[in-house]
């Protein structure tokens, strides 16, 4: 049977922005200290990450409490600033080498901190008002090589989501494994595809140099220049194998956060997206991090909400364990469906159909010309 979580609960004591503050503070302080001194802080930066976060996330109660909007439009702007030079140090540390041991973990602690909380701010960047925010949040997702998430994932998931037609929608016992290059591969071609519409639209040349995927691939290379200009051939492949590992965390986020809806068909459209075509999770030290990205029904209904004002209520489809965890789970096709599955046929959105010509992933939503 579905369960669904209130979410009331008492109301911290502190100040709310100082919860943000304190969780984000740490994670970066301590991604720092394994790149700086290794050894006890590269298995301390990976433990806080993996593990201490979703035992902190089923100790302590949600909370509803959020920062106001102006320390909300200050907290993610800062954060932006943050991440290119930490990203650099964290390519610089892994590029070094060291005990294998150690380097794992922090290999892993700078995946889940870059796939999680960089994409979460740069999620919420590229919904935001204003063009330096948007700005920001675009130059997140290109240097870690996924600039067309920018496109693709308003242009896209927001509109398609919960429908056979988007690349990031899970399906019903489809395996994280499989899902992960299907998404990966779609969004990024049938993003090119509409912004090559757009420009037609505007009159001009589909690859005229106004099209933001010149940005996208050329910042990418770009990058991947300075990182063999600056550490040689080390660089360039611990800067790509960082960036695999947190585009993959964007990915099972969505994979885990859609797995298995759809909205029912109306005639020749879609039914209009719901609370019910998105999972939900409460916990607070994984909302703290990422930035209410777990309040996912509320951001579909609202896309330009920011994440400050986002809210679970009551009724809402609710992840058995809080999004670690379930992140977890997912890369375990077997015990994931166990899980999941009866949760989604409780909703009645468990069985795929065959998708109407045109409506799918068929040559022609892939074709660019």
């Amino acid at each position: 049977m579905l369960q669904v979580r209130s979410t009331a609960s008492r109301e911290p004591a502190m100040p709310p922005i100082f919860a943000y503050l304190a969780a984000l503070g740490l994670s970066i302080l301590l991604l720092l200290a394994g790149a700086v001194w290794g050894g006890v802080w590269d298995l301390a930066s990976f433990i806080w990450m993996a593990i201490v976060v979703a035992c902190l996330d089923h100790i302590l109660p949600a909370g509803e409490r959020a920062p106001t909007e102006r320390q909300a439009r200050h907290l993610t702007v800062g954060l932006a600033v943050v991440h290119f030079p930490l990203l650099a140090v964290a390519v610089w540390a892994l590029a070094q080498g060291g005990p294998w041991l150690n380097w794992l973990a922090y290999f892993a602690a700078s995946g889940l901190f870059f796939g999680q909380i960089m994409n979460s701010n740069a999620h919420e960047l590229i919904h935001a008002s204003g063009k330096t925010r948007r700005a920001l949040g675009r130059w997140t997702y290109i240097t870690l090589l996924f600039g067309h998430q920018t496109t693709a994932h308003p242009g896209l998931h927001h509109r398609l989501v919960a429908t056979p037609e988007d690349p990031n929608t899970a399906r019903y016992n489809e395996s994280w494994w499989r899902f992960c290059f299907r998404a990966w591969h779609f969004s990024f071609w049938k993003g090119l595809a509409l912004e090559k519409s757009r420009q037609r639209q505007r009159g001009r040349s589909a690859y005229d140099r106004r099209n933001p995927y010149w940005a996208y691939v050329g910042g990418g290379l770009w990058c991947l220049f300075l990182a063999w200009a600056l550490l040689d051939w080390s660089g360039v492949g611990a800067y790509v194998a960082l960036c695999l590992l947190a585009q993959s965390q964007l990915l099972v986020t969505d994979y885990v956060l859609h797995y298995g809806m759809r909205r029912a068909r109306q005639g020749d459209r879609w039914e209009p997206v719901g609370p019910q075509h998105s999972w939900n999770a409460p916990h607070v030290v994984t909302n703290l991090l990422t930035l209410h990205a777990p309040r996912h029904s509320d951001h579909h209904a609202h896309p330009s909400r920011g994440f400050e004002a986002l809210r679970i209520e009551d009724g809402q489809p609710q992840l058995p364990y809080s999004l670690p965890v379930m992140v977890t789970f997912a890369l375990w096709p077997w015990w994931w469906r166990r899980m999941m599955n009866p949760r989604v046929d409780a909703l009645g959105q468990g069985v795929d159909r065959t998708p109407r010509p045109g409506e799918g992933e068929s040559e022609g939503d892939l074709t660019c010309a």
